[in-house]
């Protein structure tokens, strides 16, 4: 085995592209994140899994951003970005455009993100570092799933989590085992 070279690559992610096609139309909403270092680990993980874009709450840091460039590796120059200041409103306005809001957090009625029914168009809301998503903002999602944790600790990293989640969403269940790595 050796690792693959750039147009091996390529050609393997043009197959998997076409045999594992996203079922849904993914974006995520970042409430009040602290640290730069998520922030640019999001975009690359929404260009990873071909989100349409994200959108900055609160006091979520927004390019330009030395941090964040370093992070998301110029991710943060290729993925669509919109800051809209107050959660709220950024959550009016993206039910207005068709999402579903479903945050990544643990709370009451929260179910395994295995078996939530994604519907086709989904934002997926983080919470800040700390404090999660508010309580507010929770109050207006459409559901909320969980990652489950077996060690003691009692989460996941929020772009690690997100990155859980969001391949879940766009793909479903896993599918019957493929020839791809031939």
């Amino acid at each position: 085995m050796r690792q693959l070279r750039k147009v091996e690559t390529r050609r393997l992610f043009a197959r998997a592209a076409a045999e594992y096609a996203p079922r849904r139309e993914l974006a995520f909403l970042l409430q009040s994140l602290e640290d730069p270092l998520n922030v640019g680990s999001m975009f690359r993980i929404a260009d990873g899994c071909g989100a349409l874009e994200l959108v900055f709450t609160g006091k979520t840091p927004t390019p330009p951003d030395p941090v964040i460039d370093r992070t998301s590796r110029g991710h943060d120059r290729r993925i669509p970005w919109r800051r809209i200041a107050a959660t709220d409103q950024a959550c009016a306005t993206l039910r207005a455009e068709g999402y579903h809001l479903v945050a990544l957090e643990t709370a009451q009625g929260a179910c395994c993100y295995l078996h939530y029914p994604f519907p086709d168009k989904v934002c997926l809301v983080l919470g800040n570092e700390a404090n999660g998503v508010y309580p507010p903002t929770l109050a207006g999602c459409d559901g909320a799933v969980f990652v489950p944790m077996y060690g003691k600790g009692p989460s996941l990293n929020v772009h690690v989590a997100a990155a859980v989640v969001a391949y879940h969403v766009l793909l479903g269940p896993a599918p019957p085992a493929s020839s791809l790595p031939d």
